[in-house]
């Protein structure tokens, strides 16, 4: 960080130039986690999209290659997926194996004149992701007449011995299948009815089995992006728990249930992290770190957005049914620096903590507040998170204001809303700030609110109990640092 470039994450993913969205490809291989993503080297979304591409061991710490698709006469490189074809299936790969990328072939115009006309397209590679070829027969599933046919997540289904594809069809999912991941057929779909919709497409599908925790069974969850009406009033991520085998998904839930993966106004196009090894045994998730109504207005300069920290899915059965829990990767840990330890007990009216955070810090608590009660965490001067019990029940409000100077970014940058957080119980918070944004946890992860932040330095996080009292069980500060 610079004074010319104040808002750079020190932990979370940035493009080193020009613009950035949802991420695609995301793939464990030869000990890399790969992170491809929407990238065109402009400082706003209205440019030709190519997949921009870095690799890291850790999550945390990431290394540029070169950009890995760019457009060609075809198209530009919409949002895909990667996966490895270890066996050759497709018979492109080789005896050794390597990787394949299936993504977007997005033609400026068609000959029904029709705008961005979309078919899904394959690139593979045989070098560990340095080098992509694509395949020969491109489309390789080729647009069945829709306007938004795009973002296809593929993978592996052991149970039916087929390749899945699942691609956006408008304002729902379509499924396919596939033997050798190059001849695609129809098989089902999803969506019309059942959750959260705005007037755009779905976009950005991901679907993957996940074992329920404490016991021996799974469920598969299907996730979807929300454009512009999600929960918080922009972009979302929702998210449906179910069953799929091989050819449909079925909904565990009533059509009218919206689940949202996260209730902040910047968690959106979320993907998962594919072949990562059975001994790893997480479910890794990333959301890109932004809102579509000012997404082109962020007061970053020659960078704009920045992806989520990496983060684990957990699901576990609640008193509203199975619903999944995030939580920080554990990799975080080795760049805590322990700074303060706050007072267990019972803590009324007043201030428990005030704390310059420069860079980057962590804020972990067990507490239970009383009935009429209210704690404030206010990051920055410039937004507060304030937890509150009144009448029987908790609840989260999320306020947000906007001072950068930009007119049309802060116009739009701004907010006051509240989450309901069910009945009164003991609640665990994790909040992480880094730079330009705070993404809080709440009651082991089940609830998660993502939110930039562009206050002015000196940041300063204050914590202050502003009506009745609360029972501090744990509560710690901690700094975190890129140096030794």
């Amino acid at each position: 960080m610079t004074k010319q470039d104040p808002y750079r994450p020190l932990f979370h993913f940035t493009p080193p130039f020009g613009w950035m969205n949802d991420p695609n490809g995301l793939v464990y291989h030869r000990g890399e986690f790969h992170l491809c993503y929407q990238y065109h080297p402009m400082d706003t979304v209205w440019g030709p999209m190519h997949w921009g591409h870095a690799v890291s061991r850790d999550l945390l710490s990431w290394e540029h290659l070169p950009i890995a698709l760019a457009p060609d006469a075809a198209g530009m490189c919409f949002s895909g997926t990667a996966t490895a074809d270890a066996a050759n299936r497709t018979g492109l790969v080789g005896p050794e194996g390597g990787l394949l990328a299936y993504y977007t072939i997005a033609a400026e115009k068609a000959e029904d004149d029709r705008d961005f006309p979309q078919s899904q397209g394959l690139a593979y590679s045989t070098d560990g992701g340095r080098r992509w070829q694509r395949y020969a027969g491109n489309p390789v599933l080729p647009n069945p007449g829709l306007q938004d046919f795009r973002d296809p997540k593929v993978f592996w289904h052991p149970a039916s011995q087929r390749w899945i594809m699942v691609v956006t069809l408008g304002q729902k999912v379509g499924i396919y299948h596939s033997v050798d991941g190059l001849d695609w057929q129809f098989c089902s779909e999803f969506g019309e009815g059942e959750g959260a919709h705005d007037h755009l497409a779905w976009e950005c599908p991901d679907l993957f089995e996940i074992p329920v925790a404490g016991s021996d069974e799974t469920r598969w969850i299907l996730i979807v992006g929300i454009q512009r009406q999600a929960y918080a009033s922009g972009s979302g991520t929702q998210y449906f728990v179910g069953r799929f085998d091989g050819e449909r998904f079925v909904n565990d839930n009533a059509a009218d249930t919206v689940l949202w993966l996260d209730h902040g106004r910047d968690y959106y196009a979320s993907q998962t992290w594919a072949e990562v090894p059975a001994e790893d045994g997480r479910r890794l998730v990333l959301g890109w770190m932004s809102c579509w109504p000012y997404a082109n207005q962020t007061p970053t300069g020659h960078w704009r957005s920045a992806m989520s920290l990496p983060q684990t899915l957990a699901l576990k059965a609640t008193d509203q049914g199975l619903r999944l829990h995030r939580a920080f990767v554990a990799e975080l840990e080795a760049f805590e620096r322990p700074e303060r330890v706050l007072a267990c007990g019972e803590h009324g009216a007043g201030e428990l903590l005030a704390a310059d955070w420069p860079e980057a810090a962590r804020l972990q608590l067990a507490l239970e507040l009383a009935e009429g009660s209210e704690l404030r965490i206010s990051p920055t001067g410039e937004a507060d998170f304030i937890l509150f019990r009144r009448d029987g029940r908790l609840g989260l409000r999320s306020r947000r204001r906007g001072r950068t100077g930009v007119a049309e970014f802060d116009e739009h940058y701004p907010h006051d809303y509240e989450l309901d957080l069910g009945a009164p119980r003991p609640l665990s918070l994790d909040l992480l700030l880094d730079r330009c944004s705070a993404e809080l946890l709440l009651d082991d992860g089940r609830y998660g609110m993502t939110q930039l932040l562009f206050g002015d330095s000196p940041r300063r996080c204050r914590l202050e109990v502003e009506w009745g009292s609360l029972v501090l069980e744990q509560g710690h500060w901690l700094g975190l640092s890129r140096s030794a």
